[in-house]
């Protein structure tokens, strides 16, 4: 037994000596620092850059988050919802006011988990880069325009931080507190939510609604119109204004001496945040009553249909024409004039100095020409979204999603699929699907009315169950976002390249400019 023990003893001895000069290990050696510092083993992701931080570009990018390295440029650093500020300068300010400021103005940093914030104004866009005004330039590969458009005070604010939005979304709130009488010049779905917040909130407030055409919100089906006009009419405190079309506001200061006239084009420059509110003090420069002018309008009913084009085109509602003026008058005594006219686009205005290629896709009106897919003619790399494109349909939040989804349908396709190159007309937006608009108006806290092209018209207590799950469908995203997985750089570097060298822009896909 003993040979036995010595030979064993022997053997274990001398495999040990083996492995012990071999060079193979089972163990993953440590890369050397060679290898970690050697330039070409560096991928670099695709830069993506969203310029505007409304909804469409805070979708866009909180999406592409996982794919691209995003940069994000907006003029402030929070994410808010245009129509959720309504109901904040409606009701006397109290301690929910400020709660609710807080849970609806989100901070881009809080749902973008990689993407860079940057805070500016873009002042020149070229081939392969955009400049702010400050001078910095952000390289990109993918570019989104998504600037939206033009909103006047208190919808539009230069305040870039929480705090200071909610401070002057408090101080408007107690300056609307001490009026007396207030103007709403629009009756689409803002300011018929508006009125009726208003009215509502405040019996003490008598509100003026002027609209240029014969029914409030023109874009909704008909049963949903004449349940909006019934449900303001209800209202002791709305006169409502219709066939009227707002020609000229005009300021008066505490003197009774004329501060600014303007244009229904221009009423911006007048309607913004006058300093003498924020302060609690008033200056002499700033209008301390408005006066609003306007035309009467005379409609008449166009030709009827004749049976073939019924036969092609289906029976449509008789539509009207005004271009008759019946009267002229002004209304006077204004504590503040709101305009809500809306779709008034803001393009890139390029700085001194700075080229702006986009300038050559705008169309007479400010909007980008876009194709189906909103790409710019020419440059595939390019994406116009949301309210700036020119997509002949009712422009709201529901198309503004759908147009967000389907740029990510197609761009996810592409990094996910090594044979795509192309983006196929097929997979673009289908305007007949789009007719009838998704869009809710909420009236008051516990009415609402609206359309879904699933549904048709909506009025009353479906309409407001439909509004609760559209406003939570918008935002929850941003409330609770949902961090995913990085994914494979190279990968997505390699198959974006591949489809960029390929990608061509189809002229019929711009056949409804």
């Amino acid at each position: 037994m003993l040979w036995k023990l010595f030979t064993s003893s022997m053997l274990a001895g001398a495999v040990s000596a083996y492995r012990s000069t071999s060079s193979s290990s089972l163990a993953i050696s440590p890369p050397t620092l060679d290898v970690v510092m050697d330039p070409s083993k560096d991928v670099t992701p695709v830069r993506c850059v969203v310029v505007g931080g409304g909804y469409t570009g805070s979708k866009l990018a909180y999406m592409l988050d996982s794919m691209f390295n995003v940069t994000f440029i907006d003029e402030k650093n929070y994410f808010e919802l245009t129509n959720d500020i309504i109901p904040i300068i409606a009701n006397p300010w109290s301690e929910l006011n400020e709660e609710a400021c807080r849970r609806l103005l989100v901070l881009h940093r809080y749902y973008l988990k990689q993407a860079n914030v940057l805070t500016g104004t873009v002042h020149g866009v070229d081939e392969n880069t955009v400049t702010l005004r400050d001078g910095r330039t952000v390289p990109y590969d993918l570019l989104f325009i998504t600037v939206g458009e033009r909103k006047p005070y208190p919808f539009a604010t230069k305040q870039r931080t929480v705090s200071g939005r909610v401070q002057e979304l408090k101080n408007f709130n107690e300056f609307i507190g001490t009026c007396k009488k207030v103007a709403v010049l629009g009756g689409g779905p803002v300011g018929v939510s508006l009125a009726v917040d208003l009215a509502r909130n405040r019996k003490d407030l008598k509100v003026h609604l002027y609209h240029s055409k014969p029914e409030l919100l023109p874009a909704l089906p008909t049963t949903s119109q004449r349940y909006a006009l019934e449900t303001v009419e209800k209202c002791d405190n709305i006169t409502v204004n219709l066939c009227s079309r707002v020609t000229d506001v005009t300021g008066y200061d505490a003197l009774g001496r004329r501060v600014n006239e303007t244009s229904t084009s221009m009423l911006s420059s007048l309607l913004k945040p006058l300093t003498g509110w924020l302060t609690w003090g008033t200056s002499p420069d700033e209008p301390s009553t408005f006066t609003v002018r306007y035309e009467k309008m005379h409609f008449a009913p166009r030709p009827r249909q004749s049976i073939v084009n019924q036969a092609y085109f289906g029976t449509r509602q008789p539509q009207l024409t005004s271009n008759t003026v019946e009267s002229i008058g002004e209304e006077e005594g204004y504590d503040y004039v709101f305009s809500t006219i809306g779709d008034v686009p803001r393009p890139i205005v390029s700085g001194k100095g700075c080229t702006n290629i986009l300038s050559e896709h705008e169309m007479p009106d400010g909007h980008y020409r876009v194709s189906t897919l909103m790409q710019l003619y020419c440059r595939p790399n390019i994406w116009a979204v949301g309210r700036c494109n020119n997509i002949p349909r009712v422009r709201g939040y529901g198309l503004s999603d759908v147009e967000a989804r389907t740029v990510f349908r197609a761009l996810n396709s592409v990094a996910h699929n090594p044979t795509e190159r192309f983006m196929h007309s097929r997979d673009g937006l289908d305007l007949r699907r789009l007719n009838i608009p998704r869009m809710l108006v909420r009236l008051g806290s516990d009415d609402a009315v609206g359309s879904t092209p699933w549904s048709g018209a909506m009025v009353g207590l479906a309409a407001v169950h439909e509004f609760m799950q559209d406003r939570n469908f918008l935002v929850k995203e941003f409330q609770k976002p949902i961090f995913y997985k990085r994914q494979d750089a190279a990968k997505v570097k390699q198959r974006i390249s591949n489809w960029a060298a390929h990608e061509i822009t189809d002229i019929v896909d711009f056949s409804h400019c």
